[in-house]
This record gives structure tokens, C-alpha cells and sequence, in this order.
């Protein structure tokens, strides 16, 4: 058993505002089964990132190489990240990704390096509707969507967007340390639990439209099933 000061110490080091998400969980009081039920999410959660880093790269080739031979045959060598038309958003992600990309490269700098500085939600926003209107002489969806969606199965692109922007807010919170599960009116512990598969679930089932193969070569290494295995251990513990 460990002591009130012990407790209070670790809840102070993980931060009472932090903690406290979790007593809406059902827990009455900070109190060991508390924190025990955030080490349990936050080792569940761990399994999230490798998963997500395959998918946001995936994503990245996709739509690059895809827009790369669409634009760079007749546009005078103009980068077709140049060509289409941004939203405000993404125009200022890809500004900073520029200057990240001179600082570490210098001015003469590649496409791959330009590329891998372009965080997640400026792909997934590639998908938005500027990008599907007929208007803009820069679209491309109804060229491209198979190209870059393989496996999409007869999932339109607004679908595609919808689930990828569901799976970028749940990046977001994972790296900024908040809760997965939070405000998906989840009123137990075990219930977080159920939100953490279905979420995870959702990000293989992404994977597959764009790479089916390293989707089943992931599943292969076990990846997703030492995640239900993790899933499994601490509902039951």
C-alpha cells in the first residue's frame, strides 16, 4: 500500500488538473486505483504511436509522389505545393516547414526533405474541399484518389477526410499527453478502455486504404495484437 504522501507526490509530479480527468472515470478521491487506472491508459496508450507514425508517413508518399506526377510534367518546374491552392492554415504550415527545412538543410534542400518537415494535419487537410472543386485548376481528387487510395473500397474523399481528421485530434492529444478517451461521454474505466480500441482500430483500418500491405505486415509483427493484449491485462486487473 502506498502511503497519502507517496500519492500525493506522484499526482503532484503527473499534475492535479491531469489527474483529475481521471476521477470522471468513476474513481472517488485520488487515491491508488487512480493512479493505477492512469498508468494502465497511458501504457494502452503507448501503443498508439508506432501505428500513427507508419500512417502519417504513408499518407505523406502517397499524396506527394501522386501530385509530384500529376503537376511536375507541365508546370515549369513549379513544386505543385506552390500550385495548389492552400488554406490560410496550411500555407502557414508550409511556410514554417520551409524555414525548419532551410535551417537544417540549408537553401539547397530536396523534396524529401521539404516533405518529412510537413506535420500530419497538412496532409490530412489535402483532403479538404478547395482540393474537389471543379473551379480550381489545381484539383485533383477525381484524378488521383485511387492512386492514393488504393484500399479505400468505395469510400468517397469526404469520408476520408472525416476519419482522418478524427485520427489527427487523437495524435494531437497523444503528443500533447492528454487523454484519448476524453469527452466521448465515457463514464467508466473500463468504457476508456473501449474508446482506446476502437480508436486504435480506426487508425489500421486508415492504413489499409493507402498501404494494405504494410498494414498486414504490421499485424504480422504483432503489433496490434500486443495492443489488445494490453487492452485485455488491464481490464481485467
Amino acid at each position: 500500500m502506498m502511503s497519502e504522501e507517496e500519492i500525493k507526490k506522484i499526482v503532484d509530479n503527473i499534475s492535479v488538473p491531469r489527474i483529475e480527468t481521471y476521477e470522471s472515470l468513476g474513481f472517488v478521491g485520488r487515491d491508488e486505483n487512480l493512479l493505477a487506472a492512469y498508468f494502465s491508459i497511458q501504457e494502452i496508450s503507448s501503443h498508439f504511436f508506432v501505428p500513427l507514425q507508419v500512417l502519417e508517413i504513408c499518407l505523406r508518399n502517397s499524396i506527394h509522389n501522386a501530385l509530384d506526377n500529376l503537376f511536375s510534367d507541365h508546370c515549369n518546374s513549379i513544386k505543385w505545393y506552390n500550385l495548389v491552392h492552400l488554406s490560410n492554415e496550411s500555407k502557414k504550415t508550409l511556410r514554417q516547414a520551409k524555414s525548419n527545412t532551410i535551417k537544417k538543410c540549408g537553401g539547397n534542400y530536396s523534396d524529401d526533405d521539404l516533405v518529412s518537415n510537413l506535420m500530419f494535419g497538412f496532409w490530412v487537410y489535402m483532403l479538404d474541399t478547395q482540393h474537389r472543386d471543379y473551379s480550381n485548376e489545381y484539383h485533383f481528387w477525381q484524378y488521383k484518389l485511387d492512386e492514393i487510395f488504393p484500399g479505400r473500397n468505395g469510400k468517397k474523399v469526404k469520408e476520408i477526410f472525416d476519419e482522418l481528421k478524427r485520427i489527427n485530434r487523437n495524435r494531437n492529444r497523444l503528443y500533447h499527453h492528454e487523454p484519448i478517451w476524453k469527452g466521448k461521454k465515457q463514464k467508466t474505466y473500463h468504457e476508456a478502455i473501449s474508446v482506446l480500441e476502437v480508436e486504435y482500430r480506426k487508425i489500421y483500418e486508415a492504413l489499409g486504404w493507402i498501404a494494405q500491405e504494410k498494414k498486414g505486415y504490421m499485424e504480422r509483427l504483432g503489433f496490434f495484437q500486443r495492443f489488445m493484449d494490453c487492452c485485455e491485462k488491464h481490464r481485467h486487473a
